[in-house]
């Protein structure tokens, strides 16, 4: 790892990598993800006009890893996850989840927001690869970052779930005041590494094509659940607040020597309304 991505990651909460995936890596997953999310929404046959605000934004598909045990090399790849490490500074990662988010053409932009307050967990050490399986460019949905947002420890819940954000929430985050976003231009094969407090956004889909990412998170090993606020990667095996989150859920990410097998940890009845919206695996 260039000393220069990490210290860029330190100051600014983001950094691209060129080229982590070749041109055949890119190819098998990118067929690979395409017939996981045809599978995951075959019930699911709306028009883009039809959906909620939020789905507007993108097709979203979580915890693939579990039922595509091929998309498994994918979401624990070492050579991902050590970048990820040591990005962040850390001796061991565990998964979050991972997730395809696909904009669809014509799909609306992606509200801003950080990811940190989505999540129940009390340490700031987490980090997204957002893996594009499509060249980004201004058109297709292209990714932007307010450097340096991540430095002001403040988590501001954004509902990008609800509708579109207004100006005066916007207006309410310090951390991005006075900030323009840094857009990113990403061929297939890069990844871009963000951290968990660093505020973003994505423009629309104005091209005539489905756009393809592939996005995992990973947290530092040791890292505890801070509050009962819902969330599937600890509800799921039941941890509680104060608790370490590990689990077959959130397995070990980095380093390996194998990977993990998919979680014996069934899927609670209550979590139906999730999988039968093709977000979460069906068993």
């Amino acid at each position: 790892m260039p000393q220069d991505a990490i210290q860029h990651f330190r100051e600014k909460g983001f950094v691209t990598i060129p080229k982590v995936l070749v041109d055949l890596e890119v190819e098998f997953y990118r067929e690979l993800l395409k017939d996981a999310i045809k599978e995951r929404k075959q019930s699911d046959n709306r028009q883009l006009s039809e959906k909620s605000l939020y789905e507007q934004s993108f097709i979203q598909c979580q915890n693939l890893w579990e039922d595509y045990p091929e998309i498994r090399g994918l979401a624990f790849n070492q050579k991902i996850t050590k970048l990820a490490a040591d990005l962040l500074g850390v001796d061991a990662l565990r998964i979050w989840h991972d997730q395809a988010l696909v904009k669809e053409k014509g799909g609306r932009k992606t509200d801003i927001h950080h990811d940190q307050p989505y999540w129940p967990i009390k340490e700031h050490a987490t980090i997204t690869a957002w893996i594009p399986f499509d060249k980004i460019t201004p058109k297709n949905g292209q990714l932007g970052f307010y450097p340096g947002s991540h430095k002001t420890p403040k988590r501001n819940f954004i509902d990008i779930f609800s509708g579109e954000v207004s100006k005066e929430d916007i207006n309410k985050i310090s951390a991005i005041k006075d900030i323009e976003p840094e857009y990113q231009l990403l061929n297939a094969g890069d990844i871009s590494f963000h951290h968990g407090l660093t505020f973003h956004e994505a423009k629309p889909n104005l091209s005539n094509e489905d756009r393809l990412v592939y996005t995992v998170i990973f947290f530092a090993d040791g890292s505890t659940r801070d509050s009962d606020r819902f969330h599937f990667s600890v509800d799921r095996p039941g941890i509680e607040p104060g608790q370490a989150i590990a689990s077959d859920v959130t397995p070990l990410a980095y380093p390996l020597k194998e990977i993990p097998p998919a979680p014996k940890t069934p899927i609670q009845e209550s979590f139906n309304f999730l999988q039968k919206s093709g977000l979460l695996p069906k068993t």
